[in-house]
């Protein structure tokens, strides 16, 4: 089927719209269209269109991992919204084509090799202008402008004018569409809700699965995305803390494009003291205080939260433990939960002294940065003033949001700094850590998580995937410190999103760390009584499962004897010779009774137990006819037998 005039290009340029892409999409829309007033068309075979669809997969999947590589999961969104690119060509071969349509066999591989067998198939063909159509507005979603929904249903409605039932008047048809548009933007709204929760889900999963969520080595941002940053409520840590704190994977100290780097990180090993248990970081440690830390490793491996200024480790038993001189610690061979206490103080034995790459500034960020480090006079200012100078500019002048935009006039952190003055933590810590760049401060972008809530449940303080932070540490009066200008509103505006079942979710999140703490430690400092109350549950449900299986077994089987045989009539005959008291003696069964009493010498009562038998005990029972037989007989005999 083919759409009415101009309707596939007016979709294109509305997904072109939406996402931001006019430039790229208004050509496609008159490639698409143009055929319509053009008379020359290909006459392919039908090894031209497998070639073209194995292009086109092969560009989709050339693209999927250059953004996964790229973006991380989040590239998987930007994937979405390029389809109408990757299969561009793919419906232009089609519309300047002579069939005008695609066998099944281009598009499914599968099919081919069944039919290369010798396999009969549907090998239909089919006119992929209304599915690119639905790929057009799915990816157009991606962006969620303001008008989008308000365009998607004019695009449909246009679809659904020109195939509309003659029978019906427009004004039945007009009437129908708006109540289904009513009603699709009531129920759009309850899934855009279920979608976000989803999305977070499953890319939780992911990057369980998949990823190590921390990488020492590369930080990707999401920086110059579009869109609403989705939030997890998922808990990764325990910290027993008396005061917030901020907890640090790993540092970065180059920056390009929207990712930040590692440049020359060195992994070192280190060994234990003691008893093996203790992990010094320096020989001689200076400890004002420490906390201790549980969280899950992904299959044993992973990267140590810790507090900046951290000079050891303890009461944690891992074969071999890695550090780097940008602050981070790798776990290659340790438990699934990992739970050890950190100790820290005032020096960073952890992170090496600056080097030329800690007051790099992107060649591309260098103008602007250096102009704006001009407005807020940081040259004149000591170290201390600059720091202050810095978030007093941005308490003042910024705010903090997860809904992201950006400008095609300028880089993702220039938008930031000079136009929308609105952004997450990765804006501010960037943003700070190149600043003091401009005045000879080192400095490095630093990530890790944001202790702040406190759970009366578990009486610690739990971090989730939404307290993900960035912040920058500065080498100032000879020490790493940290410095962080994310306006403190972030943790209000964070809790505010959480979802309404997060305190069920937090019931069995802490009772699967429970369980995981039972199996990976000997509890040395505690007890196990708690599991008591999960015993105790665990056998009432296992007593009243056992009592009510029995239950239904009991029933079933009182059932069964009592319908076997039931409704047999020659029950009937049984009935009357009891009446007669012609009494059955213990033991003795139909047959031998029967027998006894002389009612088995005619022919007729022979049949007549014999299909009652075959009625009671035959898998197969009785056909219509036997069943008809038999109830005549009893009827004749019950009418007619006298003794």
């Amino acid at each position: 089927m083919t759409p009415p005039p101009f309707l596939l290009g007016c979709t294109v340029i509305f997904w072109g719209w939406q996402i931001h892409l006019l430039i790229v999409a208004i050509p496609m829309a008159i490639i698409l269209e143009t055929a319509r007033w053009v008379n020359w068309r290909w006459n392919l075979s039908d090894k031209d269109f497998n070639r073209v669809t194995d292009w086109s997969s092969l560009a989709l999947v050339i693209v999927a991992i250059y953004l996964f590589d790229q973006k991380s999961l989040h590239g998987l969104m930007t994937l979405l919204s390029w389809l109408p690119i990757i299969l561009f060509l793919l419906l232009t071969i089609q519309i300047y084509s002579i069939q005008n349509s695609v066998k099944l066999t281009s598009l499914f591989y599968s099919l081919r090799r069944q039919e290369a067998k010798g396999v009969a198939i549907n090998n239909a063909a089919i006119n992929l202008s209304y599915p690119y159509i639905m790929v057009c507005l799915l990816a157009a979603s991606v962006g969620r402008g303001t008008w989008f929904f308000a365009g998607m249903i004019l695009l449909i409605a246009w679809g659904l004018w020109t195939i509309r039932p003659k029978r019906y008047t427009s004004l039945h048809w007009l009437l129908l569409v708006m109540v289904a548009t009513i009603s699709a933007y009531n129920t759009q709204l309850g899934l855009h809700n279920l979608q976000t929760e989803v999305e977070i889900l499953i890319l939780d999963w992911l990057e369980d699965f998949f990823l190590n969520k921390k990488d020492p080595y590369k930080q990707n941002t999401a920086i110059g995305d579009i869109g609403r940053l989705k939030q997890s409520d998922k808990i990764l840590l325990r910290v027993e803390t008396t005061t917030p704190l901020n907890l640090r994977s790993s540092s970065y100290n180059l920056y390009f494009g929207t990712t930040w780097y590692a440049k020359q990180p060195v992994f070192k090993t280190i060994s234990p003291t003691g008893n093996g248990t203790i992990w010094q970081f320096t020989p001689y440690p200076k400890i004002n205080d420490k906390v201790r830390i549980s969280g899950y490793l992904n299959r044993g491996k992973g990267i140590l939260p810790i507090p900046n200024g951290s000079q050891q480790i303890s009461n944690f038993v891992v074969p071999i433990l890695k550090t780097n001189n940008f602050g981070a610690i790798k776990v290659e061979q340790g438990p699934e939960l990992a739970i050890y206490t950190a100790h820290f103080g005032q020096s960073t034995p952890l992170d090496a002294t600056p080097t030329k790459y800690d007051l790099q500034l992107p060649e591309k960020e260098q103008n602007y940065l250096l102009a704006l480090s001009k407005q807020l006079n940081l040259s004149n200012q000591q170290p201390s003033q600059a720091l202050a100078t810095i978030a007093q500019y941005f308490e003042q002048n910024f705010s903090y949001t997860l809904n992201l935009t950006t400008s095609k006039s300028a880089t993702p952190l220039q938008s930031f700094l000079q136009h929308t003055k609105a952004g997450h933590c990765e804006y501010f810590a960037t943003a700070t850590t190149l600043l003091l760049r401009t005045v000879g401060i080192p400095s490095r972008y630093t990530s890790g998580y944001a202790v702040t809530e406190y759970s009366g449940l578990e009486d610690v303080y739990i971090v989730r995937r939404r307290h993900a932070h960035a912040w920058t540490i500065a080498y100032v009066d000879g020490r790493w410190q940290e410095i962080d200008n994310t306006p403190a509103i972030w943790v209000d505006f964070e809790e505010d999103k959480a979802a309404w079942w997060e305190p069920i979710y937090d019931v069995f999140s802490w009772l699967h760390y429970k369980f995981s703490y039972w199996r990976w430690t000997d509890d040395e400092d505690g007890n196990n009584s708690w599991l008591l109350w999960l015993i105790l549950p665990l056998i009432l449900a296992l007593v009243w499962r056992l009592y009510l299986r029995e239950r239904i077994s009991h029933v079933h089987k009182q059932e069964s004897i009592a319908m076997v045989g039931d409704d047999s009539e020659f029950n009937q005959i049984i009935q009357y010779l009891d009446e007669k008291n012609y009494v059955r003696q213990s033991g003795e069964n139909l047959t031998q009774w029967l027998q006894r009493i002389s009612i088995t010498r005619t022919t007729d009562i022979q049949l007549m137990l014999s299909l009652h038998q075959q009625h009671r005990f035959d898998p197969n029972g009785l056909n219509a006819e036997e069943r008809l037989q038999l109830k005549k007989k009893v009827a004749i005999w019950l009418k007619n037998h006298k003794f």
